[in-house]
């Protein structure tokens, strides 16, 4: 199957069939799931409106305790100001202050009027009415009901408006005996704001009140729904059914919340296909749905395309490639894309591929040279060590001693140096060393030579040229420029976990700038070009780096310079970090 259709197929697996399954779960379940979210958040809604209508209701009647505390007009309630100075004073002080503190704590409250029970003074200033103007709001039956915890709130409808009353008797300090009626009017776009702000949420809503009996009490909101289905659905509530719920065949979506301070119940009614609408465009949507699918479908088939034709062409070159038409690249178009990189890359391959198939030829008659060319470069070294053996012999035949030493110490560090071995042990290079310094004696009369080494470290396993280059370092930067007596001295020594080797000498000492630059070069801060040992070419940085590697990385070259008097180099190798640093069994 050719990857354009696999790739089709998994766009109809993975895109379009889930696509279509999720569309239908949607339009199946969507109705329900708003209906079911409305309801709920509309019931929050107008729970919280109620709630804070409840809550402004309940400070108007806190304010009651404000005149029920008010000393002087409760002295006046009780006719114990016998002299109208004295009441006009407080009059004019602390009564007529607190009846206009009313509208100005609520500003709800419209106005405040008493009605002294017994009182005859005052009765025609503000905030006093008679006693028996009471009668024209409350009945007898309602009077009676009042308690000192109880008020009672009343409530008259217009053809525009509901306006509240709230009714609450004021009595003496021992609550044994009532001096009046408090009445607190409101402002009738109190409980119209309250039914404004439910009837905002929903334009075409029915909003509906119901007492304590169950009836209706008549609102400025008209319904256009039949009286029959209220009647019903007012009886359902009364009853206790759900404050949420649908009706008349689940077309109507009906809330409830209760004012028990007004002893309301008030109730909305949503039509359910005005309430929803827009849903009846979703036919559109799932219409408008498919045409984005068929475009995205042709937008994928196209690119899919533009994919996987160069992959098929790619493909197809690749299979006519062998090995005598490697030189043949693909031709076609390649594009910036990631299988314009591919395909980029593959004629570099071929190209590659060819030219090293082309080498290989040539490298393997190259081979054959060079194996007959180390084959001589072997026979070399056997040829001088016989040749400076035979010059040995010849010096001690002729009494030539110093010369048959020279010659003898000389092939001994030829041997070493040319030997194929990556490691040894401390004897074998002290024996270097020993050689070393034995041709140097015989050149300069007045050098000595001093080694202190303990005999439990000669068989411990190290690099080959380790000790070399530091005693070379003392001769070329130390030594060369001493004159009279010159002295090397080479210390071998094992602590607990290490072994320090101390190479000293009496010369010049190092220069300090040059002495800067070797503990660089020592501590890896700069190449090790800078300064190397001649003879061997084997750098200090070189020590240093082989006896890490070998011995850890806790081991290193120190250098202590003191100009006119000497340099000592010390070397200390860590033995436990690494199984190297052992003593060798090989009975050497």
């Amino acid at each position: 199957m050719r990857i354009s259709t696999k790739m089709i197929i998994g766009y109809v697996l993975l895109i379009v069939l889930p696509f279509l399954l999720f569309t239908v779960f949607v339009y199946m379940q969507l109705y329900d799931k708003l209906l079911t979210q409305y309801q709920l958040s509309n019931q929050q809604n107008i729970e919280q409106l109620a709630g804070n209508l409840d809550s402004t209701l309940g400070k108007i009647e806190s304010l009651q305790s404000i005149y029920q505390n008010n000393a002087a007009l409760i002295d006046y309630l009780r006719d114990e100001y016998t002299d109208d100075r004295d009441l006009i004073y407080f009059y004019l002080r602390e009564i007529s202050p607190a009846i206009s503190f009313a509208t100005l704590a609520e500003p709800s409250v419209q106005s405040l009027t008493i009605y002294p029970k017994s009182q005859k003074r005052l009765l025609t200033v503000t905030g006093f009415r008679p006693f028996y103007n009471i009668y024209d709001k409350l009945s007898r039956d309602e009077i009676n009901a009042l308690r000192p915890s109880q008020g009672l709130w009343k409530k008259s409808v217009s053809a525009k408006e509901i306006s509240l009353t709230y009714y609450q008797k004021i009595y003496n300090d021992t609550f044994t005996r009532d001096l009046g009626i408090i009445e607190l009017s409101v402002e009738p776009k109190l409980l119209g704001d309250f039914m404004q702000n439910i009837r905002d949420v929903h334009r075409d809503n029915a909003i509906l009140l119901m007492d304590k009996q169950g009836n209706s009490v008549d609102t400025p909101f008209q319904s256009n729904i039949p009286q029959s289905q209220i009647s019903n659905i007012m009886a359902d509530i009364h009853s206790g059914a759900s404050k949420s719920f649908l009706a008349w065949h689940d077309q109507l979506l009906v809330n409830s919340v209760s004012i028990p301070r007004l002893g309301l119940t008030v109730i909305e009614i949503n039509k359910q296909n005005v309430l929803f609408e827009f849903l009846r465009v979703k036919q559109l949507w799932v219409a408008g749905g498919f045409l984005l699918l068929g475009l995205l479908s042709v937008s994928y088939y196209l690119i899919v395309s533009s994919l996987t034709k160069r992959i098929v062409m790619l493909s197809r070159h690749m299979r006519k490639v062998g090995q005598d038409s490697l030189g043949k690249h693909f031709a076609g178009h390649t594009g910036r894309d990631e299988i314009g990189f591919l395909i980029t890359s593959y004629n570099a391959m071929i190209t590659r591929i060819d030219e090293l198939v082309y080498r290989v030829q040539k490298v393997e008659l190259l081979k054959k040279e060079a194996d007959f060319k180390m084959l001589q470069a072997q026979i070399q070294p056997h040829f001088l060590y016989n040749t400076l053996e035979t010059m040995r012999m010849l010096a001690r035949s002729n009494q030539g001693r110093v010369v048959a030493e020279m010659a003898f110490s000389l092939g001994n560090l030829l041997r070493y140096s040319l030997s194929k071995n990556t490691d040894t042990i401390l004897k074998e290079e002290l024996e270097q060393i020993r050689s070393y310094m034995s041709i140097h004696q015989i050149r300069m009369k007045d050098l000595i030579f001093d080694l202190d080494v303990e005999e439990s470290v000669l068989t411990v396993s190290c690099p080959r040229f380790i000790l070399q280059p530091l005693v070379e370092n003392s001769m070329i930067h130390g030594l060369s420029r001493k004159r009279g007596v010159k002295r090397i001295g080479v210390s071998i020594k094992k602590e607990v976990d290490r072994m320090m080797i101390e190479v000293e000498d009496n010369g010049a000492g190092i220069e300090p700038d040059k002495l800067v630059v070797l503990k660089r070069i020592l501590n890896g801060d700069i190449g090790d070009g800078v300064i190397e040992t001649q003879g061997t070419g084997i750098g200090l940085s070189n020590v240093a780096e082989r006896v890490r590697a070998y011995f850890g990385p806790n081991s290193e070259i120190n250098i202590i310079n003191t100009p006119g008097k000497g340099t000592r180099c010390t070397l200390k190798l860590t033995m436990k970090e690494n199984g190297h640093a052992q003593a060798d069994d090989r009975g050497r």
